[in-house]
């Protein structure tokens, strides 16, 4: 399957996962989904940059989207872990 497929999918979940957890109001389990989904997007958007030939916007969006993932396991860890 396609890389965007897997990713939009992700989004897809993300997004539900937050609004299911907003209306159950479990705020630490929406907080995790919402970064999930802004890992993914920002990911998505560094790969359709690479794909224009716009390596430094690229590079920029890949670490933003490497923060949200180290963000994510932070939170992770704090919240399902601990």
């Amino acid at each position: 399957m396609n890389v965007k497929w897997l990713i939009g999918i992700g989004i897809v979940i993300g997004v539900a996962g937050a609004g299911f957890s907003v209306y159950h109001m479990n705020m630490n389990m929406a907080l995790l989904s919402i970064i999930g989904v802004f890992t993914l997007t920002n990911a998505m958007r560094g790969q359709a940059f690479r794909d224009r030939g716009l390596v430094r916007e690229a590079k920029w969006m890949n670490r933003v989207s490497l923060s949200f993932a180290v963000l994510f396991t932070i939170v992770f860890v704090v919240t399902v872990v601990l």
